[in-house]
């Protein structure tokens, strides 16, 4: 998250906010800055939203330093960006108005989300266990960083965004191309090249959706292309659509609701289900945090819009879209391994006054128990505890 984030410590206020809202304690405070522990943040943003006083920022492309390195350029837009429109006028308006900042083409990708959503319900029901499809960031982080025993759970599909980007990067392999990713959340950042270093990745280049909108001129576009949407695909990033009951599959949303599954599913305490679908957002995609809406009028948007969700079926080769994870050797920690640290941390927990105030510069007693166990901390850390062994 360090890549993601721009600080500016000394405009801090030291208000704990961060510490108190990031949901994996992944924030500390030392010597009077910000610290973030990248093997525990999942890039939620959470700590971006509670700061007050903007201490801390995304980092985002400037494509006014960026268009002019390559011979073509592609912008990637999310099919959240329905819910920012009202009608379907309005978007394919405002695609030819992102065309004209820069761009040779735009391109949606509901496409391969929607094929992506049915081969997810094909596939659901073919092992005894519980299964997990997720095609957010975070919540694919949450677990890989906090849920190691459930990785292999997550079916092995590639983002559809990386997807689109691959099959750009082939159609124009013989153009230097600049592919860059609009994105409404910041799980998605993450996944560019630059400036974020996932040199693995064919998108090049991200930036917010809230950071382009103020740019983009509707008024200038007289005309505008048909943009082509797929239903499946629409359907497929708004929480409330997916899948269904009947199906056994169950949609969750939000954080605190995906660790609450991710623990009945860990301990074998959910039954009757084959496939969960997990969103970091409220809403699912539409509660991106750079859309412009919220997410009770996005989903009202995009539902009445559907008329014009008509594109055709694709289909892809398994090679484009299934994906083998792989975490490493100090994340494959077993059931017994995660109880033992566990009883370790709670321990350590017991032997601190839990009043979870925040002056040792983490978020709660447990978070400081956790570092006194990996050894990164001591007892006197703890200025309560200290005080009192010192009286």
């Amino acid at each position: 998250m360090s890549d993601l984030i721009n600080k500016r410590d000394h405009e801090c206020t030291h208000c704990i906010k961060c510490l108190k809202k990031c949901p994996t304690d992944a924030i500390s405070i030392a010597n009077g800055e910000v610290v973030i522990d990248d093997d525990k943040c999942i890039h939620c943003d959470y700590c971006i939203k509670n700061c007050d006083n903007r201490n801390l920022r995304i980092v985002n492309t400037h494509r006014e330093d960026t268009l002019s390195l390559h011979e073509y350029n592609v912008a990637l837009i999310p099919t959240s960006i329905l819910s920012d429109m009202k009608s379907y006028e309005d978007y394919c308006i405002t695609m030819e108005a992102i065309k004209n900042l820069g761009f040779d083409e735009v391109l949606n990708y509901s496409e391969i989300e929607g094929f992506l959503y049915k081969k997810a319900l094909e596939v659901r029901g073919n092992t005894d266990e519980v299964m997990i499809t997720s095609f957010c960031p975070v919540i694919n982080r949450l677990i890989e960083k906090h849920y190691p025993t459930l990785y292999e759970r997550i079916l092995p599909f590639e983002y559809p965004v990386e997807i689109a980007a691959k099959r750009v990067r082939e159609r124009l392999k013989d153009k230097d191309v600049g592919i860059y990713s609009i994105c409404e959340c910041v799980g998605k950042m993450a996944l560019a090249k630059y400036p974020y270093g996932n040199m693995e990745s064919n998108i090049d280049y991200a930036m917010t959706i809230s950071h382009i909108f103020p740019k983009i001129d509707k008024e200038s576009v007289k005309e505008y292309p048909r943009q082509t949407i797929h239903r499946k695909g629409v359907e497929s990033i708004v929480g409330r659509s997916y899948g269904n009951h009947a199906l056994s599959v169950f949609t969750v949303e939000g954080l605190n609701q995906a660790r609450n599954i991710l623990e009945l599913i860990e301990f074998d305490q959910l039954n009757h289900i084959d496939l969960v679908s997990m969103y970091a957002c409220y809403e699912g995609c539409v509660g991106g945090y750079f859309l412009w809406n919220n997410p009770f009028e996005g989903c009202y948007n995009i539902e009445r819009m559907m008329e014009h969700y008509n594109a055709s079926d694709i289909s892809l080769d398994e090679d484009e879209y299934l994906v083998k994870r792989e975490l490493s050797k100090s994340e494959m920690l077993s059931r017994k391994e995660r109880m033992e640290w566990f009883k370790r941390v709670n321990e350590i927990y017991e032997a601190l006054p839990q009043f979870d105030c925040g002056a040792c510069g983490y978020a709660n007693c447990r978070s400081l128990a956790q570092n006194i166990a990996l050894g990164k901390e001591n007892y006197d850390t703890c200025r309560v505890l200290k005080r009192k062994n010192d009286d």
